[in-house]
Order: structure tokens, then C-alpha cells, then sequence
């Protein structure tokens, strides 16, 4: 039922019929309307006026009763043929709204004598017609006073509404049905064949394969469609492959981000543990507790590549709780750099693992910075969950200066980092008088702190 075909076919019966019906009546009601008009101009009157002569003529050659009343039926039946006895074609609708419209009497003397045709039907809401004529003499002598009256009785076409076909109702159901053939043959043809090789081209498409045009090659309508959907085929050709590119290129970009704040940052520090093991060489025991560190540092790089490899094929997560790596991270950092480390932390913070690894990374960078850069002797670090949002800041008594020239990659990523983020912003305040401080702040209604 859903098919152009089936549709269009319910489409023409349903309109078609109705009108057919309309179309019959309304054609056989202006006939009607015409054959009134005619027989109303005096032809039904002059006719009859000749029969009746003929009758008495008949009549006084000594004709009998039965040839008087043959030729009454013979009138009769003249009638019922218009076009032989009226001289009008418009009269024959009287054949299609009923049998024997005519009734045929004879009066003789003002008495009934005989009659014609079959009895008419005495209905209110039927067309009648009545005509009379009389003769008198004939030839001079005096003969009886012949009456001929003729009635007509027809149903009206539109009181017999759908009651009844008409002759034509065979040609027209054949011509609608011949219509209806054309039509699916035609739509066939011309337009399901040409929307199926669209749709095997769009399926195609979404598939990723653009090679297979639709060709139509029509000028009309569907053709023009087709020629734009062979357009678009070639633009969504060139997107894909440009936003291919562009995702290799942003995924490169996230990459190095991702290397530069994690496995950058801990092999920096490893060098510096390793370096402080060689100038305490003499020292056993403090050498030995910085290669121990060093060896921690190897394991934690391991771990930050294996995570990297963890997250390229990763698909999402469940919330997590940010405040046990991120006091990992704070420990580390001070146990490391030397560093007196003050924070200011709830015991937790529940994010997305996107906004966690995110807040994670910025710490990473921030704190490696303070130790590569800012010979800072006291950081301070504060989070807190405000109504929906997430606020961290860093803040330490370093030299200041950072960022007063061009953003390196450090602060960079920070930047795009935080961008990344619900209504992320960072900004960084490090005058060159002394001290930096990193404000960190995104919305994160479902998160939960406590």
C-alpha cells in the first residue's frame, strides 16, 4: 500500500468515479433540459395534430376498431424513436431515464375509445407533458368528434441520482482502466526505475563509496535532481577526504599535546634524578634514593604511554573521581621538585573521564612549569565545585614572567585544553615582579563533590 503505484492507482479510482457519476448525470440533466425546450417549440403538437387527421380519415374509409387502434400504437411506437418522428437526437435521453415514456388515448365523442402504450407511472417527482387535438369533419360531412391526446411521463435525471448506468458507462470504466495502465506503465518507466538508481546511489554513498554516479542523464525534473545529487556526491567526495585529513591532523595535534604534558614532563624529571644520582655518587645512600625515583618515573612513563595506547581505542567511560590521581600527582610533585605544596581540596570531585583526564593534563603542565621554570620554593593548590562549576587555580612565589612573550607549547596546550571544556576559560596572571598564578574554571553540572 505504500507503493507510487498502488497509490496512484487508489489516487485515480477514488477521484475518477465520483466524477464519472457527476459527469453522466450532469450531461444526461442538460439533455433533458434540451429535449424539454424542444419538445415544448409546437413538433409534439404538429405531429400529433397530423395523426389525429389521419385517424379520422381512417376512420371514415370504414376502417375498424383494430385498425384505428394499430395506428395509435403505431404512433406511439413513432414517438419513442425522436429522431424518425421529432427530428431531434437530444430527445433520446427519454429511452435512458425510462422505457415507455409515451401514453397514446382516443376519444370519441368525449368517450374513451382506445389506447397506446403502457400506463404511465404516477409519480410526484416525474416530468410530465400533455398535448391534444381534435377534428371535427372531414371533407365536409359531418363525422364524429375525434380527440387524440398524447402524455409523456419522465423521471427527472437528478431525482433518479446513481440509481441507474447509462450505455457510456462501459467506454468509460475502459478508458479508465486503460488511464490507469498507461499511468503505472508510464510511472514505472519513468520515475520509480530512475528514484531506484538514486536510492542504490545514496545507499552507496552512505556507505563511503562515491564512484557510482546516477547518470540520468534525463532534462526534466528527475534528471535535474540527479545532476545535483551527482554534485553532491562529488562535494561530500572532497569533505570526507578533507575532514579525513583534518582529523589525522587534529588527532597528530592531540597526540603531541597528550606527549608533551605526560611522558615530556616525567622524563624531564627523570633526567634531573638521574643527573642529581651522578653529583651524589659519593653519597650511597642519596644515590640510591634517586635512582629508586628515577626507577619510579620509568614505571609512571610506561604507565602514561600505556593509558595513551588505552585512550586511542577507547570509546568512553563512567564518571570517575578526580582527587586520587590528582593527589598522586600533587605528591609526587612535591616530593620531587622540593617544593613546600599547599592544597586546598575536597575529599572528592566526580567527572566525566573527559573533564578529569582534561583538569589532569592542565595540573601536569602547570606544575612541570613551575619546577622547570619558575624556581618557586611554595605552591599553593585549590578546587572547589560552585554551583555547577569546577574552579582550580595554582599559585606559586616563583620569578614570574610566564607568558609575558609568546605562548610556548606548555601554555598552549593549557590554553586548548581548557578550551575544550564546557565554558572552559584559563588565564594566567604572572607579573614579572614575582609569582604566577593559573586560573582554571569550566562548567560541570553533573558533577559531584563532597
Amino acid at each position: 500500500m505504500r507503493g507510487l503505484r498502488v497509490q496512484l492507482a487508489l489516487f485515480y479510482i477514488l477521484l475518477s468515479l465520483p466524477a464519472l457519476v457527476f459527469i453522466e448525470h450532469a450531461s444526461i440533466a442538460f439533455k433533458f433540459e434540451r429535449m424539454l425546450t424542444e419538445l415544448d417549440d409546437g413538433r409534439v403538437q404538429r405531429a400529433l395534430q397530423i395523426e389525429a387527421q389521419s385517424i379520422a380519415d381512417g376512420m371514415q374509409a370504414g376502417a375498424s376498431d383494430a385498425e384505428i387502434e394499430l395506428r395509435l400504437q403505431r404512433f406511439v411506437l413513432q414517438m419513442e424513436r425522436p429522431r424518425e418522428s421529432l427530428g431531434t437526437s437530444a430527445a433520446y435521453v427519454l429511452l435512458e431515464l425510462t422505457r415507455h415514456p409515451f401514453h397514446a388515448e382516443l376519444h370519441v365523442n368525449g368517450e374513451a375509445h382506445t389506447a397506446a402504450g403502457a400506463p404511465l407511472a404516477d409519480d410526484p417527482g416525474w416530468v410530465r407533458r400533455q398535448w391534444s387535438a381534435q377534428v371535427a369533419t372531414s371533407q365536409g360531412a359531418p363525422i364524429p368528434l375525434l380527440q387524440v391526446s398524447l402524455d409523456l411521463a419522465v423521471p427527472s435525471p437528478w431525482s433518479r441520482f446513481g440509481d441507474r448506468l447509462s450505455f457510456e458507462w462501459p467506454i468509460a470504466v475502459s478508458y479508465l482502466l486503460l488511464f490507469l495502465i498507461g499511468s503505472a506503465w508510464f510511472l514505472r518507466r519513468r520515475v520509480l526505475v530512475r528514484i531506484e538508481r538514486m536510492s542504490t546511489a545514496a545507499r552507496a554513498w552512505a556507505g563511503g563509496d562515491f564512484s557510482a554516479p546516477i547518470a540520468d542523464g534525463g532534462r526534466d525534473e528527475l534528471g535535474a535532481l540527479a545532476s545535483e545529487l551527482d554534485r553532491m556526491a562529488i562535494d561530500l567526495k572532497a569533505l570526507v577526504s578533507a575532514r579525513a585529513q583534518l582529523a589525522t591532523v587534529a588527532e597528530r595535534s592531540r597526540l603531541a599535546r597528550e606527549l608533551h604534558d605526560t611522558v615530556k614532563q616525567k622524563v624531564f624529571a627523570l633526567s634531573l634524578q638521574i643527573a642529581a644520582a651522578r653529583e651524589g655518587a659519593s653519597d650511597a645512600e642519596r644515590s640510591q634514593q634517586r635512582l629508586a625515583e628515577a626507577s619510579t618515573l620509568m614505571e609512571e612513563i610506561q604507565h602514561e604511554l600505556a593509558e595513551q595506547l588505552r585512550e586511542l581505542g577507547d570509546t568512553g567511560g563512567n564518571a570517575e573521581d578526580l582527587l586520587p590521581p590528582l593527589r598522586q600527582r600533587l605528591s609526587d610533585f612535591s616530593r620531587r621538585s622540593g617544593c613546600q605544596l599547599r592544597e586546598q581540596l575536597p575529599a572528592s570531585l566526580i567527572l566525566s573521564p573527559t573533564q578529569a583526564q582534561t583538569v589532569l593534563r592542565i595540573v601536569d603542565e602547570a606544575l612541570a612549569n613551575v619546577w622547570r621554570h619558575a624556581a618557586a620554593a611554595h605552591v599553593e593548590v585549590t578546587l572547589a565545585l560552585h554551583a555547577g562549576e569546577v574552579r582550580l587555580r595554582i599559585s606559586d612565589n616563583g620569578c614570574g614572567g610566564a607568558g609575558v612573550a609568546a605562548d610556548g607549547m606548555g601554555i598552549a596546550n593549557m590554553r586548548h585544553r581548557a578550551a575544550s571544556l564546557a565554558g572552559g576559560t584559563l588565564t594566567l596572571d604572572s607579573p614579572p615582579a614575582g609569582g604566577t598564578r593559573l586560573d582554571l574554571s569550566f562548567d560541570a553540572p553533573a558533577a559531584a563533590a563532597s
